[in-house]
């Protein structure tokens, strides 16, 4: 059987699905943030960077950043970009709910509703807490999550992406009963002539913003905002994607 572990054999195929993916766009709001909130980093801190793809345009903008990520296979592909750059950017393997950075950062991120993947509340108050550790004094957290109406009301349908070397079959559930979204994926990547099939599962769970500030706050930083995607109106009841910005204080 097939590895079911999230993003190996995706990790091959990911740019080719996500390439409609705003990121640019996200650049541009992070940094709107940070001006907002009085923060000019020096070190960026790229939480489940995956492929890279935001740790490259904070690296072309001059900062120092590190990415990190569980996955082997999405951070090989992070290299290789980096590196057919010529971009400077240091990729370590960890996970995002227990990790430990050899440095601390002016600010860190975690994006494209990475924590959701946290299913456990043990474990995203374990991710904040290994984030304001790895933050310096004054230091600020921006991360996305998808809310819990977001999650629940993505529409159980089964989508096909291929290409001339993959072929890939997404399929959505929302689980009532563990309140977490589901997708199941079965991919067939062609490789010197013959198909190779890989079968992942992915999951996301949705806490209440409210709960997620609390934990924040737990952890020891003070939470600045939290909003509605691509602006700085506060998240409401109908929020689909909201942002935290929370600051490890100065002293």
């Amino acid at each position: 059987m097939a590895s079911r572990l999230p993003f190996r054999g995706f990790a091959k195929v990911y740019d080719e699905i996500m390439a409609d993916v705003p990121y640019d766009q996200w650049l541009e709001y992070i940094e709107s943030i940070w001006s907002a909130h009085g923060c000019s980093p020096v070190s960026v801190l790229d939480l489940a960077c995956g492929t890279g793809n935001m740790s490259l345009r904070f690296a072309r903008n001059g900062y120092l950043v590190t990415g990190i990520d569980r996955s082997e296979d999405m951070l090989d592909v992070a290299r290789r970009k980096a590196r057919d750059e010529g971009l400077c950017i240091q990729f370590v393997k960890g996970c995002m709910e227990d990790f430990t950075a050899d440095r601390q950062f002016d600010a860190a991120v975690c994006l494209f509703d990475s924590l959701n993947y946290l299913l456990e509340p043990k474990d995203v108050q374990s991710c904040f807490r290994s984030v304001f550790r790895a933050l310096n004094p004054g230091g600020c957290f921006v991360f996305d999550v998808n809310t819990r109406l977001r999650l629940s009301t993505i529409p159980t349908d089964i989508s096909v992406y291929q290409g001339p070397w993959y072929f890939v079959v997404w399929s959505d559930l929302w689980d009532e009963e563990r309140e977490w979204w589901q997708v199941t994926l079965t991919g067939f990547l062609k490789h010197n002539g013959t198909w190779c099939r890989f079968d992942e599962i992915h999951r996301e769970r949705a806490f209440p913003l409210e709960t997620l500030a609390a934990w924040l706050e737990s952890a020891g930083f003070v939470v600045k905002g939290v909003y509605e995607s691509n602006t700085l109106k506060p998240a409401s009841m109908t929020t689909l994607r909201a942002y935290f910005v929370a600051q490890k204080p100065e002293v």
